[in-house]
């Protein structure tokens, strides 16, 4: 049996290391490179590992849930009104700011210069 086939024999028996892939922590040719190197005995492969990384996950969720309940409760101070009110002003602003900055027209012709463009002034 070749390594990759031992490889893939011993991946089937350490669900975690599918874990691993799916999380993006590692790809499978950065485990096989591993497993080949070092063999199965490697720390990342140990049981302990995957009982640090389970502990690790329920901490993080309780994390998560902490930073969400945050969140919400940070939106729940938020005034719909006041917000739509400040809204507004910045678009005020910004249109009287585009008309403050917009470029000059075109100088306006007169009336005679109109009327007969092409009319000599000796006449």
């Amino acid at each position: 049996m070749n390594k990759l086939e031992e490889f893939r024999e011993f991946a089937k028996t350490k669900p975690m290391l599918k874990d691993l892939v799916e999380q993006g922590k590692y790809t499978w040719q950065d485990l096989f490179e591993r497993y080949d190197i070092y063999g199965p005995e490697d720390e990342l492969f140990s049981d302990k590992k995957e009982e640090i990384e389970e502990s690790s996950k329920s901490e993080s969720e309780g994390e998560k849930k902490e930073g969400l309940g945050s969140i919400l409760n940070a939106l729940n101070g938020f005034d719909p009104d006041k917000i739509s009110d400040g809204l507004n002003g910045m678009k005020k602003i910004l249109n009287i700011l585009s008309e403050v900055t917009k470029p000059d027209e075109a100088p306006k012709l007169s009336k005679r210069k109109v009327s007969r463009p092409y009319q000599r002034n000796d006449d």
